[in-house]
């Protein structure tokens, strides 16, 4: 006998057993502006759940020019700082009615570009991007290609040097968190706790070593007009080392990458090299370092103290106690979706490129000397 699928419900048949109409069903169902007495809306709702009610989505998008979908694309899934974002986004996006495709582009330009084609081509309704960035053609081959999209854009932690230098031809959204008041904090904190022999541990980009001096911002959010990349911590950390007469050795810097396996397998080189502290470019590169540290026989914060950025290891029940620079994860997804959300539906044709401003978190691995 052939299976007969049941009739899937419609608004019709809610409006029908609630005795309103299709479009006060519709308005309600979809958190629209109405003026139906609260008892009204219950009874719509309570229809729906009764009769396991399902949007039509190909009709809803058809009807609206509206997918109801978003896209994150983030550079390394495996990076705790990212998955957090990414856990957080999905959250505040569902909560704004919306579904949050993610993808991940492994740090590689190429895939980068791939991803962009693909999740564009899905219909969506904007996309949240946290860009691998490649050479200087590169990069502003990205900001075409993302123009070509005809998407509102949000750019998430990493900025574009020629949006922060005001000199791209669009308009662009961007939020992250100011990099450089982090690494001054870090830096801050080592020299208040006594530290002169410090060594570093990141993707520092040997040029930072030649930066100039740049005053931080004390408000809770500022305008951006530096560029915010990986070197932008180390150049504020290392410029305010200078500030106060202390030069690191150059063997006491390590160019590395942001994994905790380059905090594990660098760890011997500053151990060995007589630093008192390290400050590690991610709360990852603090947790191998640390680990090392400990089969080494070094006890942290007794023997050398070590202070890390970002403060995700508490959300994943990782709770080393690490002196870290603090981004609100949560507060950074919950931000970047209102970005969205005005660039989708509030056509002022104005970009907004904002900074918020990271704080100390202080925990038990930094001693004082």
């Amino acid at each position: 006998m052939k299976n007969v699928q049941p009739k899937r419900a419609t608004l019709k048949d809610i409006a029908r057993k609630a005795g309103v109409s299709s479009t006060a069903v519709s308005l309600v169902l979809n958190n629209k502006p109405n003026r139906f007495t609260e008892e009204t809306r219950d009874l719509i709702r309570s229809i729906a759940e009764d009769m396991h009610y399902l949007p039509n989505q190909t009709a809803r998008s058809l009807a609206t020019q509206s997918s109801s979908l978003l896209a994150l694309i983030i550079p390394d899934i495996e990076n705790l700082f990212f998955a957090s974002l990414a856990k957080h986004m999905e959250n505040e996006c569902r909560r704004q009615g919306y579904s949050l495709l993610i993808v991940d582009t492994s740090e590689d330009v190429n895939e980068q570009s791939s991803a962009i084609s693909r999740v564009t081509q899905l219909g969506i309704d904007g996309l949240f991007i946290v860009p691998t960035f490649g050479t200087a053609e590169y990069n502003a081959q990205l900001l075409d290609e993302l123009a070509s999209t005809h998407v509102p854009v949000v750019f998430i932690d990493r900025i574009p040097e020629q949006i922060n230098q005001g000199v791209a031809d669009r308009k662009w959204r961007a939020l992250a968190y100011d990099h450089s008041v982090g690494g001054r904090l870090a830096a801050q904190h080592l020299i208040r706790s006594g530290h002169t022999k410090i060594g570093v541990i990141g993707p520092v980009k040997r040029h930072a070593l030649d930066s100039g001096n740049n005053s931080a911002d004390n408000g809770v959010e500022i305008t951006a007009d530096n560029s915010v990349d990986h070197s932008a911590r180390f150049e504020a950390f290392l410029d305010e080392l200078a500030a106060h007469n202390i030069v690191p050795q150059d063997d006491w810097i390590i160019d590395s990458g942001f994994s905790l396996a380059q905090g594990y397998n660098f760890a011997d080189n500053l151990l060995h090299a007589g630093v008192s502290a390290v400050f590690c470019g991610n709360d990852l590169i603090a947790v191998g370092f640390l680990r090392r540290a400990r089969e080494q026989g070094y006890a942290v914060p007794a023997d050398i103290s070590l202070i890390g950025y970002d403060d995700v290891m508490g959300a994943f029940g990782l709770d080393f106690e690490l002196t870290t620079i603090r981004q609100d994860v949560e507060q950074l997804a919950k931000r970047s979706c209102e970005m969205m959300l005005d660039a989708a539906y509030v056509d002022s044709g104005q970009g907004n490129v904002v900074l918020l401003k990271p704080e100390l978190s202080e925990g038990y691995s930094v001693a004082k000397v």
